[in-house]
């Protein structure tokens, strides 16, 4: 009995060594696995910190700033409040108003409503500008579908008469004023005629050329001179009774503002009109086009491919309604562009080509400005100043707003010496130059300028730096 307790008791004992053995292994297998996780959850994190040094040295190169301490960061901050607070306003800024000055004359006015009188053409003339127009009827019975454009020239002093008139009587010549002659003449109302450039007699060699580069300006003594293409045009097919309405106005017209058919190089001797197609003379007999040239007009102007333009082949033929035009003209729309003419002369291919282009020539308007404006210091921040300035002033091209505020030397340059007209771009520019950094009022000029080069009229503001 007592050998099988002594029995039991060993084996209890072997039974709590191995459990205790057991506990222990379980223990160092915990500890490691913690320790694993320990380890790994180390490594993590300096993989994580390592990213966002480097994040921070990138950013830091692209700001210009230190990431080494948060001190630096602190007094850049601190600085760029400062410099901030230096152009810090005082006060409310009063405003005033600009009144811009309405246009006087009516725009697009083109003469009388002109009713079918039974003529196949009316004809408008407008004295102010120098140029013909021809109409035919519209589906209504109204002469209101312009079929040609000329260049002309009226009496400079007004001795052109205004008013509606028809046709009468036509000369292949007529004696003129001052002892020289027309040629293709149509009689508009006593006096006063449609004829060519004047000719020192009947022969058509005779042309007083120093007067044939003046037409498209005021050069008669009151009656119409064309070149002899376009007055035999009027002459032929214009009949007694067509009406002759002339006006004055700023509007060129539906097919806008032709350019004289062509020049004369040689204008001290008589000589001959170019658009004179008979064969005696020595100037045709070559196929040419005439009224195409490199021209510029206003955005907004009316402007048409064919108004003014004549070709003739080499047999002295009218071949305008042959023309070929490539090309379009946005005027709408500011840019440079190219229109060809082309036709077909014995097998060979006759061309222009010329360039229009379309400016911009009005004005930005300014309608407020600030009377003065209270800064609590100034160091020398010229273009903040600008700016600030700029955003007081209200100031628009057309329909557009200008908002960007440029600083100005006073003298039509940046202050890095970049011409103002070069910039390209609607701009505010303030003449900020005699603004001084000590206490004082000071006045800084503004106006408007558009990306064309226009300027708007110039109005003064004070600044008035308090300390």
């Amino acid at each position: 009995m007592e050998n099988m307790e002594k029995n039991n008791r060993q084996k209890n004992k072997r039974n709590r060594k191995r459990h205790a053995e057991l506990e222990r292994m379980a223990l160092y297998a915990v500890g490691v696995i913690l320790l694993g996780l320990v380890i790994g959850l180390a490594v993590k994190n300096y993989r994580l910190k390592s990213k966002l040094d480097n994040h921070n040295e990138k950013d830091s190169v692209a700001t210009g700033t230190s990431a080494d301490s948060d001190n630096t960061n602190g007094d850049a901050s601190a600085a760029t409040t400062e410099k901030a607070a230096e152009l810090k306003v005082q006060g409310t800024v009063e405003c005033t108003d600009i009144a811009v000055p309405e246009t006087e004359q009516e725009e697009n006015y083109n003469g009388e409503d002109l009713e079918d009188n039974g003529c196949p053409y009316a004809i408008k003339i407008n004295r102010q500008e120098n140029i013909v127009t021809i109409y035919k009827l519209d589906a209504t019975g109204y002469y209101t579908v312009p079929v040609k454009a000329m260049r002309c020239s009226v009496s400079p002093v007004g001795e052109t008469p205004v008013g509606l008139f028809n046709i009468q009587l036509k000369w292949d010549w007529l004696a003129l004023f001052d002892n020289c002659y027309g040629q293709y003449v149509s009689q508009i109302d006593g006096d006063t005629l449609f004829h060519s450039v004047p000719y020192l007699d009947t022969t058509k060699d005779s042309l007083e050329t120093w007067e044939f580069n003046k037409l498209g300006t005021g050069a008669s003594l009151g009656c119409v001179r064309l070149c002899v293409a376009d007055t035999k045009w009027i002459y032929e097919n214009c009949e007694a009774g067509t009406y002759v309405d002339i006006f004055d106005s700023n509007y060129y017209g539906p097919l806008g503002r032709p350019v004289p058919v062509t020049r004369l190089d040689n204008t001290d001797e008589t000589g001959w009109d170019p658009t004179d197609m008979v064969e005696e003379n020595p100037t045709t007999g070559t196929a040419v086009i005439y009224g195409a040239e490199s021209h510029s007009i206003n955005q907004g102007e009316n402007y048409d491919t064919m108004a003014g333009i004549w070709a003739f082949n080499s047999q002295r033929e009218d071949v305008t309604d042959q023309l070929k035009v490539e090309g379009t003209v946005d005027n709408m729309k500011q840019g440079k562009y190219t229109v060809k003419y082309s036709f077909t002369d014995q097998g060979r291919e006759i061309w222009k080509s010329i360039e229009i282009t379309v400016e911009d020539d009005e004005s930005p308007v300014i309608t407020r400005v600030p009377v003065e404006i209270k800064l609590e210091s100034y160091n020398g921040q010229a273009d903040e100043l600008a700016e600030l300035v700029a955003s007081y002033v209200t100031a628009q091209d057309g329909d557009t707003l200008i908002r960007t505020g440029v600083a100005t030397d006073g003298n039509g340059k940046t202050l890095d010496g970049q011409a103002l007209t070069s910039l390209g771009q609607d701009v505010i520019c303030v003449a900020v130059n005699k603004v001084e950094s000590k206490a004082g009022s000071y006045t800084v000029v503004c106006c408007a300028q558009d990306s064309s080069g226009n300027r708007s009229s110039y109005h003064t503001v004070t600044v008035t730096v308090e300390k």
